[in-house]
């Protein structure tokens, strides 16, 4: 009987109107007072303490910045477009605060960075084992070869290329798996597919 008592589809849209801070005009509009707004607050000894006790424990300033943003658009104080202008600002600034108490802090994009680089690589590497497989072995010659070569480059993680420098392992045929070639062949430029 719990199932009857969930919202149905489109009950939100028949609530009143404007029940939320959200819902309603945000009190400021100009990014310049909104600055001025958070500053207020981060000048309050009690918000600096916690903020300083969250960075000090390793809560990314990336996430504070954007918790404390978030916050504001919910309350109604500003509206998001004004938390996007702003945002560069109370990062920086949450950084500075962090600084000056000489606290170690993450910035939080570290690991986006990371993820989307090796997301890349990944991406590259299947498109060129694909490209590379499918390459008919009378084509496979010296631009083949170095093809192999690079493959087994970024077939390592990159902290690795630094040693592979002197010395780069060779791919050879056999760790790219193979499909067996059609009996007859097909020439001409749009042949490979």
């Amino acid at each position: 009987m719990e199932l009857l008592k969930a919202p149905i589809p489109g009950q939100s849209l028949t609530d009143e109107p404007k029940n939320y801070p959200w819902e309603n005009p945000p009190e400021i509009t100009d990014p310049e007072e909104a600055i001025a707004m958070h500053m207020s607050k981060f000048n309050d000894p009690e918000v600096i303490d916690n903020m300083l006790d969250l960075l000090d424990i390793g809560f990314p300033v990336r996430a504070l910045a954007e918790s404390i943003l978030t916050a504001s658009v919910a309350a109604g104080w500003h509206s998001i477009d004004v938390s996007l202008i702003v945002a560069p600002f109370i990062h920086e600034h949450i950084i500075s605060m962090a600084n000056e108490s000489g606290i170690s802090y993450v910035e939080g994009f570290e690991k986006d960075e990371e993820a989307a680089q090796e997301k890349e690589r990944q991406f590259i590497l299947a498109k060129a084992r694909e490209m590379l497989k499918s390459t008919p072995k009378k084509e496979r010659d010296a631009g083949y070869d170095m093809a192999m070569e690079s493959l087994g480059i970024l077939d390592k993680p990159e902290s690795e290329y630094d040693s592979m420098q002197e010395e780069a392992p060779v791919m050879d045929d056999s760790m790219i798996e193979t499909e067996e070639e059609p009996q007859q062949m097909q020439r001409g430029l749009m042949a490979r597919g």
